[in-house]
């Protein structure tokens, strides 16, 4: 298959060389990458941008959504340094805008790759602007960012030589969709796609295009190590897998990373990317990045952003608005509830959260916290179709059957957690904290005397309790 990438012209003498020098993959991989600098179809503006950092009036109005996310990514990046060039905000607007419409082309051009390889594809390429977050390290985490989007524009360059397209679906077969396609392509085909990058660039470099565009400080065209690589990879798949647990490779030497936080930020990035480019093919659904589950819970709460706290609970079916703890409509709601316990001997826990101390700041940024938590929650349970119960005051009481305490309260307290490094409520340097707590009552095979008031009572006895113990707090009980 790859036979088409080489070139069919035999050397001259002066490159005359055995047939084996001739076939290293530095060789093939450089010389691929030449012959695709030739033909390439990346426009003229991108390979500007990905070559030059500044461009003169080249600052395209419909990516400036999305160059705004890597400008938040690019200042966290620079957060603790200390001194700062001049010109820094003009050039970091420019590496924005640049980085911006690179990814752009790159969602537009690789829709035979698969959702999965090319979101990895963009985390990877972003990985090391992401670690760099908060910890002074802007400039090599600018240069290894462009370095890995230069390698990751090669995929399309080098599936357009293969006839038919035949390199993307290879890449997404089973067994090869969870391996990085530079490490496959290398294995199978010996083409280094870092190396292929690198001819490929300072070609292109080479022949200036369009010079009197291309003014600013050039960018030096580097190639990163392969153990780098690998270990930006693995990140982002374990990012991509949403894990729990993130295993730092052994190759990357990283301070305290918010992953919650960074999870958010590519999520929104790439959910407004693929809006741009579903936009463009004028389709009416919307390709994100991520779970589905996570998709609907990330696209139903960034619909609520900029709602009030009283018209995001309205508009949202899976509320029910209550004036209190008393309402006759939570206790009749619960009591049908309760009654389906009975019949099945099981568990019954009913969850009442809040948010203490609060203030106009918190009020800004989480006046959709109950979206947020509901969503978490809901994520627990295999079917569980959460309902939520919010009273006058924003207290918020959810109902779980047969789920083991311990195990509930620790769904609550990731929640919580979730929330406070969601990013609509806090940068990748910043951070607002919502100080949340809960009570949880439970019953277990209630019997026919058990009054549903004594859940209902139990749960805010316990919500107190937690409210005086602070921010955070889960106070639970078993009630008889």
């Amino acid at each position: 298959m790859m036979s088409t990438l080489c070139p069919t012209h035999p050397p001259n003498s002066a490159e005359a060389k055995s047939s084996s020098e001739n076939d290293t993959i530095d060789f093939r991989s450089r010389m691929i990458g030449r012959v695709a600098s030739r033909t390439s179809e990346i426009p003229r503006n991108v390979v500007r941008h990905l070559l030059v950092t500044y461009v003169p009036n080249a600052l395209d109005s419909s990516t400036k959504t999305v160059a705004g996310l890597i400008g938040e990514l690019i200042s966290a990046s620079k957060k603790n340094e200390i001194l700062t060039h001049p010109n820094s905000a003009e050039s970091d607007q420019a590496i924005s805008y640049g980085i911006a419409s690179s990814l752009q082309w790159l969602f537009e051009m690789e829709p035979d790759f698969g959702e999965s390889v090319r979101a990895k594809m963009v985390l990877k390429s972003l990985m090391p602007l992401y670690l760099a977050a908060g910890q002074g390290r802007a400039g090599t985490s600018i240069r290894d960012t462009l370095t890995m989007i230069r390698s990751a524009c090669m995929l399309p360059q080098l599936n357009r030589l293969v006839s038919d397209g035949e390199l993307a679906t290879w890449i997404i077969e089973a067994d090869r969709v969870n391996t990085d396609p530079t490490d496959a392509i290398a294995k199978s085909f010996r083409v280094d796609l870092a190396l292929m990058a690198n001819s490929f660039w300072n070609e292109a470099k080479s022949m200036k295009p369009e010079p009197s565009d291309t003014s600013g400080r050039g960018i030096e065209v580097s190639v990163v190590s392969n153990e780098k690589s690998r270990a930006w990879w693995s990140l982002a798949g374990q990012l991509y897998a949403q894990r729990a647990q993130i295993n730092i490779p052994a190759d990357l030497a990283v301070g305290v990373i918010a992953w919650e936080r960074l999870l958010d930020h590519w999520q929104r990035l790439t959910r407004t990317i693929a809006s741009r480019t579903e936009c463009n093919d004028n389709s009416g659904t919307l390709v994100t990045s991520g779970s589905p589950q996570d998709s609907v819970a990330s696209n139903s709460v960034s619909a609520k952003a900029n709602e009030t706290h009283g018209s995001h609970i309205a508009n949202d079916h899976r509320f029910v608005e209550i004036r209190s703890a008393r309402d006759p409509q939570l206790s009749s709601n619960l009591e049908q509830m309760l009654q389906h316990c009975r019949n099945e001997q099981g568990t019954m826990a009913l969850i009442v959260a809040k948010q203490i101390a609060q203030d106009s700041a918190s009020a800004e940024h989480f006046q959709n916290w109950q979206s947020l938590f509901i969503e978490y929650m809901d994520s627990h349970g295999e079917s569980t179709n959460v309902r939520g119960f919010v009273s006058g005051d924003g207290e918020l009481s959810l109902v779980f059957q047969d789920v083991d305490r311990a195990e509930l309260c620790q769904w609550i307290r990731d929640s919580f957690a979730k929330i406070n490094n969601a990013k609509e409520h806090s940068s990748l340097a910043t951070t607002v904290t919502l100080p949340l707590v809960a009570g949880v009552a439970m019953v277990s095979a209630p019997s026919r005397s058990f009054k549903i008031d004594q859940l209902i009572q139990s749960a805010w006895r316990c919500l107190d309790g937690a409210s005086k113990q602070g921010a955070g707090a889960v106070k639970t009980i078993e009630v008889y």
